[in-house]
C-alpha cells in the first residue's frame, strides 16, 4: 500500500482519512478568494481514483445532493482508493440558479469549453484550474447532469466511446441501461478525461421539477446508490455489484416546437419505455385555449427527456428521443 500523501486543490490526504479542500479560481471584485469546494475520502487502502462531478450547469443541483448522501455513507478505513466530490463544478452558477454564470456572457456554458484556459474568460479559468486538479489523479469520472429549470431527464448515460469508459457505464446499474456513445477529446470533463485514456460518463438524471422533497432526495438516493454500486465493481468497497443484463444503444433527436406558446405534454408519456412511430407527447396551445402545434414521436424509440417548463417558442427544444440502434449483451462486468 502507498503511504504517499495525495494533494488535491489546496488539500494534501494521506491514506485513511477525510478531508475538506477547495480548487482555487482567483478573487472576487472583494478580494475574496474564490473556490470550488471538494469533499475527499482517501481510502485506506490502493484502489482507483473516482470523481464525481456535480453541477457544470448552475441549474443542475442532483450531483450535489448525491454526493453529500455518497459521503455520508463513506468510511476511509473500509475504502479502497480515493473518492473525489465536486458538489459544484461552476459555482457562480450554482449560486445564480442559471446554466451559466450570468455575468460570464463570453463563456457561459461550462460543458461546451471544457477545459478552458488558463488566461481565458472567468468560466474559462474555473474550467482549467479543475482540469489541472483532475487531469493526473483521476482513473474514473462522472459527470452529473439533470434537466435543469427547464426539462426532466430520466436514467441516461452517454459513455466516451473508449472500453474502460463503457466499462465505467455498465459499472452504473441495471436502471441505466440506456446508453449511447459520445465522442472521445471534446469540450467536456468526460469527454477529455477519456481523452488521457480513463474512464468518463456523463450521466442524466432529474430536473428541477423533481427537487421538492422526497421527489429530490429520491433521486439522489438513486444517484449516490449508483455510485456505491461502482465502487463495488472496482473492488473500492465490499459487496457485490449489479449490472444491467444488457444495453440499448443507439442515438437522440431533439424533438422542438412545431409552434409557440404553452407546452403541455400528454399524460402518461412514458420515460424510458419503447413506444411507437406516431405516439403523442405533447400539444402546444395559444393563450386562447387553442392547438398550434403537436409533437409526437418520428419513429418507434424511447422518450428520455421531456420539456417541464410551458412556455415554448417556436425551435425550442421540447423532448430528447432516443432512438435505439442496437441492444447489446456483452457488457464489461
Amino acid at each position: 500500500m502507498s503511504n504517499e500523501v495525495l494533494a488535491i486543490g489546496n488539500a494534501e490526504a494521506p491514506p485513511g482519512t477525510m478531508a475538506r479542500c477547495a480548487i482555487p479560481v482567483g478573487s472576487d471584485v472583494a478580494a475574496v478568494a474564490r473556490e470550488i469546494p471538494i469533499l475527499l475520502c482517501r481510502g485506506a487502502s490502493d484502489g482507483p481514483i473516482l470523481w464525481i462531478n456535480g453541477a457544470t450547469h448552475g441549474d443542475e443541483p442532483e450531483g450535489a445532493l448525491s454526493i453529500f448522501k455518497l459521503f455520508a455513507t463513506l468510511d476511509p478505513a473500509g475504502v479502497r482508493g480515493t473518492v473525489v466530490g465536486v458538489p459544484a463544478m461552476n459555482v457562480p452558477a450554482f449560486e445564480a440558479g442559471k446554466r451559466g454564470d450570468p455575468l460570464d456572457t463570453f463563456s457561459y456554458d461550462m460543458n461546451r469549453i471544457y477545459p478552458g484556459r488558463a488566461d481565458g474568460y472567468p468560466t474559462e479559468r474555473a474550467a482549467w484550474a479543475h482540469w489541472e486538479a483532475m487531469k493526473d489523479a483521476c482513473d474514473l469520472q462522472i459527470a452529473v447532469h439533470s434537466g435543469g429549470e427547464h426539462s426532466y431527464l430520466a436514467h441516461m448515460i452517454f459513455a466516451s466511446d473508449n472500453p474502460v469508459s463503457f466499462e465505467l457505464a455498465a459499472a452504473m446499474g441495471p436502471q441505466w441501461d440506456l446508453v449511447f456513445r459520445s465522442g472521445v477529446g471534446g469540450a467536456n470533463p468526460s469527454s477529455k478525461i477519456a481523452e488521457r485514456g480513463k474512464a468518463g460518463i456523463t450521466i442524466e438524471l432529474g430536473g428541477n421539477c423533481r427537487t421538492l422533497t422526497s421527489d429530490f432526495h429520491a433521486v439522489a438516493e438513486d444517484l449516490a446508490g449508483s455510485y456505491r454500486n461502482v465502487m463495488r465493481h472496482y473492488g473500492m468497497i465490499e459487496g457485490e455489484a449489479r449490472h444491467a443484463p444488457e444495453w440499448r444503444m443507439g442515438h437522440q433527436q431533439a424533438l422542438l416546437a412545431p409552434a409557440s406558446g404553452m407546452w403541455v405534454g400528454e399524460p402518461g408519456v412514458p420515460f424510458e419505455t419503447p413506444i411507437p412511430a406516431g405516439t403523442p407527447l405533447g400539444r402546444i396551445f395559444d393563450l386562447y385555449g387553442d392547438v398550434r402545434g403537436e409533437v409526437v414521436a418520428p419513429r418507434e424509440g424511447v422518450v428520455f427527456g421531456l420539456r417541464s417548463r410551458p412556455a415554448v417558442i417556436e425551435g425550442e427544444w421540447c423532448c430528447f428521443y432516443g432512438i435505439i440502434d442496437e441492444v447489446r449483451d456483452d457488457l464489461p462486468g
